[in-house]
């Protein structure tokens, strides 16, 4: 019934933060759909990792192609709700990304098909496209087939809508999905005994994540370069010294505030000395942004690849290579360093050790900036739907990294990504207090960014209902690196706490 009446009915600027609210809390399920028992202390919930591609039709009869990702889990009795994110692949609008909730469910029609109904709603926007305040609907249905064990092939129907911009088109996709299972530990508690007799990844299954600063030169003479802040999450394969992950960054310094890439890579490196390693990286994804020439959005990388493991679990890396884009003018050479930590023992080529169980939390979050400085002067409201992922280095203190994207307030192409750390009182009590302090990068939407590099500071208390679950209420600032004035901002979220493994 939900998806039936924000399919048909237009909603209002004040009903849009209740609706995704609602969908926000729903990521708290995961904790009370039936979780598949493992080893002692051990449980997994199944999860559907899916892919699609559909062309969505844009006033004037332009089409823009739509690639999309979702993290779906399962949450009992045939739903299942995740993250998701959808940006432009094709036409003229490289730099459109939307961020958000989906909620899904599916039919067991035969013993290889099955059909989904889903609705998603996100926040988000760029490359001039007409998304108003940003807000995204999508209802879909599609039908799925088994082509094995873990992997589907689907038929999708869809209708997107940005109902405070121009955009509303129907259209027919394809999909693949992978289905697999996120492991954890029952008890969340930092430092709790060896996490080793899992035997797989738990988690997602990243092994190492990393801080990323890129530097681009542009080839077209005009010897215009850009910083870029972002962050990058790596698995192990099987064979070693190749690794797969996904990486994401968006402007930080010089002339291209609003930029943004979404990049899948995959690397190959050897060890010539101990803790030390080269290789090559190659990468391909989605961009555009910030006057950046990406076309339709699609590019890709190369790069020659260097890293060196001074402590356990802690690894500092270059790469030097260039970037391209697909059916669009961008050239330019790349440079990047990057800092990583071990998500689990041995990534970084050292003789692994026992792991203990670290604390992890995953916060989906709405915030709303009272005031922010827009390019033209004056200064107005706007609200974003985000993702946080916190990890646990002791009881008190975690690293963080976010993602936040506006869906209302007329500043649609408007996104923020974040890295930092906080400190909050113990897990182990009902209420708590706790603080955190970011830097990132942020623009588009007409927001006054002064070179897109940003810091944000909050407070927060929050309520737990259930032992890995909690409301939070933050309050807190954020102000461009470079100059300009802060703007407060008002947080309402949802956090889940799972156990992973660690050093």
């Amino acid at each position: 019934m939900m998806t039936l009446i924000l399919a048909r009915h237009r909603p209002s600027t004040r009903r849009r933060p209740i609706t995704l609210i609602a969908l926000v809390a729903m990521l708290q399920w995961p904790c009370i759909g039936q979780a598949q028992s493992g080893s002692a202390g051990m449980a997994s919930l199944p999860i559907a990792t899916s892919f699609g591609f559909e062309t969505v039709r844009l006033p004037q009869g332009e089409h823009m192609g739509l690639a999309g990702g979702t993290l779906l889990f399962d949450i009992g009795s045939d739903w299942a709700v995740g993250p998701a994110v959808y940006g432009a692949a094709s036409g003229r609008r490289g730099g459109l990304f939307v961020g958000g909730v989906e909620l899904q469910h599916r039919w067991q029609l035969a013993d290889s098909v099955s059909l989904a109904a889903g609705l998603f709603a996100g926040g988000g926007g760029g490359a001039a496209a007409p998304v108003g305040g940003g807000l995204m609907l999508r209802p879909a249905v599609t039908l799925w087939k088994d082509l094995g064990p873990t992997l589907q092939a689907g038929l999708s129907w869809s209708s997107v809508r940005f109902p405070s911009g121009q955009i509303a088109s129907q259209q027919v996709g394809l999909a693949l999905a992978w289905r697999g299972e996120f492991g954890y530990f029952t008890d969340a508690d930092t430092g709790s005994n060896s996490a080793a007799a899992w035997g797989a990844s738990t988690g997602l299954g990243f092994d190492r994540i990393a801080a990323t600063a890129t530097s681009y030169r542009f080839a077209d003479g005009s010897a215009r370069h850009i910083g870029l802040a972002g962050a990058r999450a790596e698995r192990r394969s099987s064979t070693d010294g190749l690794a797969w992950g996904l990486e994401a960054a968006a402007a930080a310094k010089g002339d291209a505030t609003g930029y943004m890439e979404i990049l899948g890579s995959g690397a190959y490196s050897v060890a010539p000395l101990p803790s030390w390693r080269v290789g090559v990286r190659l990468g391909a994804g989605l961009a555009g942004g910030g006057a950046v020439p990406t076309g339709g959005g699609l590019i890709g990388k190369a790069a020659a690849t260097m890293a060196w493991s001074p402590a356990p679990g802690w690894t500092l890396g270059g790469e030097f290579g260039m970037v391209r884009g697909v059916r669009s003018p961008l050239r330019a050479r790349e440079a990047q360093v990057w800092l990583g930590i071990d998500l689990e023992p041995g990534f970084d080529g050292r003789r692994s050790s026992p792991g203990t169980v670290v604390r992890t939390e995953w916060v989906a979050a709405l915030q709303h900036v009272v005031r922010v400085e827009r390019r033209d002067g004056t200064r107005q409201p706007l609200d974003t739907i985000g993702l946080k992922l916190n990890r646990y280095l002791d009881e008190h203190f975690y690293l963080s990294g976010q993602a936040h994207s506006a869906y209302a307030g007329g500043a649609g192409a408007y996104s923020v990504g974040l890295f930092g750390a906080g400190v909050a009182t113990s897990p182990r009590s009902s209420w708590r207090l706790g603080a955190e302090a970011l830097v990132g990068a942020a623009g588009g939407g007409g927001v006054a960014t002064s070179g897109g590099a940003i810091t944000q500071g909050l407070v927060w208390a929050s309520w737990s209902p259930s032992r890995l679950g909690e409301w939070r209420a933050g309050l807190g600032a954020t102000r461009p690196l470079r100059g300009g004035g802060a703007s407060p901002i008002v947080e309402l979220s949802w956090s889940h706490a799972f156990g992973m493994a660690g050093r």
